[in-house]
């Protein structure tokens, strides 16, 4: 069980850093198409109070047309809400085996 725990763990940081990735190129397209506020306030966010990410996200959405991020947000979206899903049964599954061994 450990293992398989050990694996998922493996994928969902995976998907953690191709999340990371698509977020600096959120912020790039900000920078290029006349956002550049946006895109130092979302930097500042993500330092400071750590919703950057959150309103890079949605503001990618948002301005999909103004920042060309139509090919993006949809993969972006999908490796977030895999890691959510995937967190959620790692959780289940240390449970289970914490629960096991005692």
């Amino acid at each position: 069980m450990t293992i398989l725990i050990l694996l998922l763990w493996v994928v969902a940081l995976g998907l953690g850093i191709a999340s990371l990735v698509y977020f600096i190129m959120v912020l790039i397209r900000m920078f290029q198409n006349d956002e550049s506020t946006l895109g130092i306030i979302c930097i500042v966010l993500t330092f400071c109070v750590g919703i950057g990410p959150l309103v890079t996200f949605i503001m990618g959405w948002v301005k999909m047309d103004k920042l060309q991020t139509q090919a993006i947000m949809p993969k972006w979206t999908t490796y977030i809400v895999a890691q959510f899903v995937l967190t959620i049964i790692i959780f289940a599954l240390a449970a289970v085996a914490g629960a096991n061994a005692q």
